[in-house]
């Protein structure tokens, strides 16, 4: 009995250092995917705002958006099941390829709902204590006049930046006009129009006239309507394209920021999430990816809950222009298709000793050449 007790204390022990292994195994795992996370944060942790005075800048300012929303993606605890954080890893990638891309000509600063307080003056509005949809028309009303008081260029952080924006950002705000880029249609518009312009990317000068238009039509929409018939309406998108239509606005065509392919066909989140070919045309920016649409589709939101190392070793083609994006030494361009080329016969040749050896037959040799007696006749 002695002998039957010391084998079962033994197999509790060994069963307890088993399970203190495999919990600091997952603690180290734990931590080694924290680092890499916190390599990719620590690269972009330097353009998060952190000065309300920007008057020194002498670039044009580029404004990434970021929305913390109430989600479960990835819970701090079992007992939460819940967080703040984005949790959407892929944009680390994305925010990190517009900084690699545009940090030499752009000033560059990401904002929250909190750094409105600190950049506009009288801005009192706490988004905490707003609702859904509201909020998010308060949001676009902020970002508008952050562009009216610094100008610079709104991007959305899931856009996938292939080439320096500067030259977009120049020929678009020429003539004291706003530029605005056309993604796909998503509101009531879409049953006349596949591609419309998005107040979620767009730029200006700084104090621009269209700018502060589009300011005096926001405020006066959301204080009559606070429901979500704007965003079904698309109201402040229309206002856009019908001062577009009187020259006030340029818009920047889909096929500059991958919202459309070389014959026009719209880009969805079916193609930048499937491993078909996308025919983008070569000389675009970059990839515009639809962040809302990812979330809000059940079939995509494993996308959005990858690592950043899962993206990048994915087959799917987005990953592959991600990972082109990622490089040190990221130059523009697009991928091509594998392309099968045209079948030229090759004549075989066996060898004269019947071997039974078989290959490309070799050029003459002088040796092998009939040699003509040149010998002068006596």
């Amino acid at each position: 009995m002695s002998f039957k007790l010391k084998d079962y204390i033994n197999y509790i022990y060994l069963f307890i250092i088993i399970v203190v292994l495999l919990f600091l195994y997952n603690r180290y795992e734990d931590k080694l995917a924290s680092k890499n996370m916190d390599g990719d944060y620590s690269a972009i942790q330097k353009y998060l705002l952190s000065d309300s005075s920007l008057a020194d800048v002498k670039k044009p300012i580029l404004w990434i958006p970021i929305t913390y929303e109430y989600n479960a993606r990835n819970w701090l605890s079992f007992g939460s099941r819940s967080t703040f954080d984005l949790n959407q890893p892929y944009m680390y990638l994305t925010v990190k390829s517009i900084i690699n891309q545009c940090e030499g000509s752009f000033h560059i600063c990401l904002i929250d709902d909190e750094s409105f307080a600190k950049l506009l003056p009288n801005w009192s509005i706490d988004l905490k204590m707003i609702g859904s949809p509201t909020v998010d028309y308060i949001r676009s009303l902020a970002l508008a006049k952050l562009l009216h008081t610094y100008g610079g260029m709104i991007v959305p952080p899931s856009f996938l930046c292939m080439r320096d924006l500067h030259d977009m950002y120049i020929s678009g705000s020429s003539n004291h006009k706003m530029l605005i880029c056309e993604v796909v249609d998503r509101n009531i518009t879409s049953t006349t129009n596949e591609f419309y312009p998005s107040t979620t990317f767009m730029g200006a000068e700084k104090e621009c006239p269209v700018v502060k238009e589009l300011i005096d039509f926001m405020q006066r929409t959301i204080s009559t309507d606070y429901t979500s018939q704007l965003e079904f309406l698309g109201e402040f998108d229309r206002w856009c394209n019908s001062r577009a239509q009187k020259h006030q606005i340029s818009i920047i065509s889909g096929k500059l920021i991958g919202t459309k392919t070389m014959d026009d066909t719209t880009i969805l989140v079916d193609d930048l999430l499937s491993n078909n070919y996308i025919d983008l045309y070569p000389q675009t920016y970059g990839i515009y990816i639809p962040a809302k649409e990812i979330l809000n589709r059940r079939h995509y939101e494993w996308f959005a809950r990858m690592s950043p190392q899962q993206v990048l070793e994915s087959n799917i083609i987005l990953s592959k222009y991600i990972l082109l994006a990622s490089t040190p030494d990221s130059k523009k361009g697009t991928i091509e298709p594998l392309v099968n080329q045209p079948k030229k016969w090759i004549g075989y040749w066996q060898v004269p000793s019947g071997f039974g050896l078989w290959g490309m037959k070799p050029v003459p040799f002088a040796t092998h050449l009939i040699r003509k007696n040149t010998d002068p006749k006596p």
